[in-house]
């Protein structure tokens, strides 16, 4: 009785999702409905990147480690900052900024800084890589 009553306050903590309006696994998080409306309403023009990262999505298990794609244009300041194995690595203001959970509410960082890579040559050998 006492471990469910612990787990009871913790779930409830994190407030309900309004999809199912089961309480919450992590905070801000449903772990039955927010994997997959991750997946939903973008695309990166390619199916062997959008795959990849919707397979990282669909296993995300909080809202603050969900991979996302960011088109170019929520991006400034792309500077230049080496050499990585599959390509030029760069650094960047991500406009959006990095997504934060606390308790049942969700939000972001007014901006972030990310770093970015190219994929010269051959994109499968680097999905192979990180997946």
């Amino acid at each position: 009785m006492m471990v469910f009553e612990s787990s009871y306050k913790k779930d409830k903590s994190n407030g309900k999702c309004a999809s199912c309006d089961r309480y919450n696994t992590s905070p801000a998080w449903c772990l039955t409905c927010d994997p997959y409306k991750t997946t939903q309403g973008w695309a990166s023009g390619n199916k062997d990147i959008d795959d990849c990262v919707k397979e990282f999505q669909l296993k995300a298990s909080n809202y603050e480690d969900v991979i996302e794609w960011i088109p170019f244009n929520k991006l400034e300041n792309v500077q230049k900052i080496g050499e990585g194995g599959f390509g030029s690595v760069f650094s960047a203001v991500w406009l959006d900024g990095k997504r934060i959970a606390s308790g049942e509410y969700k939000s972001r960082t007014p901006s972030y800084v990310v770093a970015l890579k190219t994929l010269p040559g051959s994109q499968k050998n680097f999905l192979r890589e990180v997946s």
